[in-house]
Parts: C-alpha cells; structure tokens; sequence
C-alpha cells in the first residue's frame, strides 16, 4: 500500500505540473472556450437570476410533481421539449463569489484531485498480472483516456460544449496520464497473481 501512495504522489506532481502547462502556458483551452458578446451584461444577469451558486440549466422545467395530474404531465414534457428545440439551451456552472486564481486554495484541491485520482490508478495497476512496461504504460493512458471519454462527451452531446472543446479536455487528460504514466509503470511493477485453491 506503501508503495501506491508513494507512485500516487508523484505521479499527481507530475499530473499537476503538466496540468500548469496545459492551462496556463499552451493557449489550447483558451482557443476550445467561447466568449459572450457582452460579458458584463451576462453575468449581471446571472447575478441578477441565480440566488446561490450551483448548477443552472434553461430552460428549466420540473417534469414530474405529486400535484401533477397525467395530462400536466404531458403537457408540461410537451413544452419542455418544444423550448429545448427552440434553443438556446444553457447548462452553466455559477460561482457567485468569484474565484481567485492566486489562491494556495484552489491549487491544493486540485493536487490533492490528481494525488486521489493518481492513487486509484496506481492501485489498478496493482491488480495487473505479467505486463511489460509498454503495456503498464498502454493502462495507465487508457485510463486517462477513459476518464476523458466518459466526462466530457456526454456534455458534447447533451449540452452543445463542441467538438474543439471536448477534444481539448480529452486529449489534456490522455496526455496527462501519459506523463504521469511513465514514472507509475515504471514505479508500479505487476502485481502477483493471486492464489487459487483446488475446489475438491
């Protein structure tokens, strides 16, 4: 156990040494986000219209309610979908208080993020069995890979994010794990194969 937390803290120092890179210096996300017209005016009316941070999605409707008879019901998915047709359709994230990026806060969560994440990987590959380096390695990026697949197509497909910005955040995340992965298939050799016992 020793040894994942040890392979998961420095592959998470080199996750969130590339992670640095890849928001701060490499204008990739920047190039894959979109900016309002009038940003001021937006968010003005977010403050205006969101009473506590959290999750907004419009349009907004409660599909389902004990008041509700079958024909509300109906009617109400209805309007629900003639208004997501209509467009636009918004899934924001809203912060009301703002974000510091200088703040040690936020860059410890998101080391203690990759060190959690990092972890898991390591105990994965743990549990594999006879693999060369290569294929060590192969894991731990398809790992990322997968992380990458699963997090941000659904929001492609659901919510509009685009094909550039979906592609960012995966490849971020593959070549993330793939540094990482370097020094954890290295650090993490194969695990024993475990003991089976004779059914008599």
């Amino acid at each position: 156990m020793i040894k994942v937390i040890v392979g998961g803290f420095v592959g998470a120092i080199i996750a969130f040494a590339w992670s640095f890179v890849s928001w701060a210096v490499l204008p990739w996300h920047d190039s894959a986000m979109n900016k309002f017209s009038n940003q001021e005016f937006v968010s003005w009316v977010v403050k205006e219209n969101a009473p506590k941070g959290g999750v907004y999605v419009a349009p907004y409707f409660k599909s389902t309610d004990a008041d509700f008879s079958p024909g509300e019901i109906s009617q109400n998915l209805d309007e629900q979908k003639a208004a997501m047709k209509k467009g636009p359709l918004v899934y924001a994230q809203v912060k009301l208080q703002g974000t510091d990026p200088t703040s040690f806060k936020i860059y410890f969560y998101s080391f203690l993020t990759q060190f959690a994440g990092a972890i898991l990987i390591c105990w994965l590959l743990k549990q594999a069995v006879d693999m060369s380096y290569r294929g060590r390695l192969l894991f731990v990026t398809i790992v990322g890979l997968t992380i990458g697949i699963l997090g941000f197509v659904p929001d492609w497909n659901w919510f509009g994010a685009g094909w550039k910005f979906t592609f960012v955040m995966i490849a971020d995340l593959v070549v993330t794990w793939f540094l990482a992965g370097l020094f954890i298939a290295a650090f993490i050799k194969d695990g024993e194969a475990p003991e089976r016992e004779l059914m008599m």
